[in-house]
């Protein structure tokens, strides 16, 4: 017993020392990985559909009914964003691209949005575009209580919008909230009640475009890793019996692709600057959906 307490006592030591040992400019938050030091799921769904009451949701026109959409994630902008700015350039530059997706963990720190702002302006928003970029909320995106930063320069976390192309068929995107490894009760009811709405229009595609993936890999990343079982098991449902063709998603940086039930679930690669293989991923949206993985100087 006495052995059990000097380990427990040794470890409450090392931990102590390290929270102490990191201020509030480290890229490490000890309290946010554990507790969560912004707001909760439902208390940012509340803010975010708040938003969305006031600015709508957004429709998008396409110039082609196979028009392309760019996704990358976890770009983890710390003092340098020259990938991130690579994928800006070569999605403005497509066109044949109506719209482009970060999938989350957009920064890595605590003033990281000063970069994102910066080489994302003139600054997009969620509903009616300036820019093309719509984002995902991920785990780093609210370390730090950067949940403020998140949605003064993106808006909204949960959110749909449509693309329309000149035949006149529209596809759906979905973007919902998994930053600290759940979707909550209230969030979960949007989804069910949105996904039931499509139901009742005449939807190409619909896709879902979230940040943590459904099946778990590793613990390395804390009480993020994934969304617990209960909620995988309930998403997975719903979406596969409302016709969602594709979820994508990031979070665990390295490619994944699954089929489960007729939907594609895919984790896209990471694009952080120190990646020595940075991806993003080009989808084309015609009559199926075809995807491809493009490699980042």
């Amino acid at each position: 017993m006495k052995k059990i307490q000097i380990h427990i006592g040794y470890w409450l030591l090392v931990i102590g020392i390290v929270c102490v040992s990191c201020g509030p400019d480290t890229r490490l938050d000890m309290v946010g990985m554990f507790v969560g030091s912004s707001p909760t799921i439902d208390k940012r769904f509340e803010q975010s559909m708040e938003y969305n009451k006031q600015a709508g949701y957004a429709t998008i026109q396409a110039t082609a009914d196979d028009y392309r959409v760019y996704v990358c994630t976890d770009t983890h902008i710390h003092n340098t964003r020259t990938r991130w700015e690579y994928f800006i350039d070569a999605y403005r530059a497509d066109l044949k691209c109506p719209v482009a997706i970060h999938l989350g963990d957009v920064i890595d720190a605590t003033t990281d949005f000063d970069y994102v702002e910066e080489a994302l302006a003139p600054q997009a928003t969620q509903a009616n575009k300036v820019d093309t970029l719509m984002a995902a909320c991920g785990n780093h995106d609210i370390y730090f209580k950067q949940w403020k930063n998140f949605i003064k320069t993106f808006k909204t976390s949960n959110y749909y919008f449509v693309v329309n192309t000149p035949s006149g068929k529209q596809d759906l995107f979905i973007v919902y909230d998994s930053a600290d490894g759940t979707v909550g009760s209230k969030q979960l009811q949007w989804l069910r009640e949105t996904l039931e709405w499509a139901d009742k229009q005449d939807f190409r595609h619909i896709v879902a475009c979230t940040h943590t993936h459904f099946f778990k890999r590793d613990g390395s990343q804390g009480h993020t890793s994934n969304l617990t079982q209960e909620e995988t098991y309930a998403l997975l449902n719903l979406m596969t019996q409302h016709g969602v063709e594709m979820q994508w998603s990031g979070h665990d940086h390295c490619r994944e692709i699954t089929q489960v039930k007729g939907m594609t679930c895919i984790v896209v690669d990471s694009m952080k600057d120190e990646d020595k293989e940075p991806y993003y991923m080009r989808v084309t949206m015609g009559e199926k959906i075809d995807y491809e993985f493009v490699a980042v100087p």
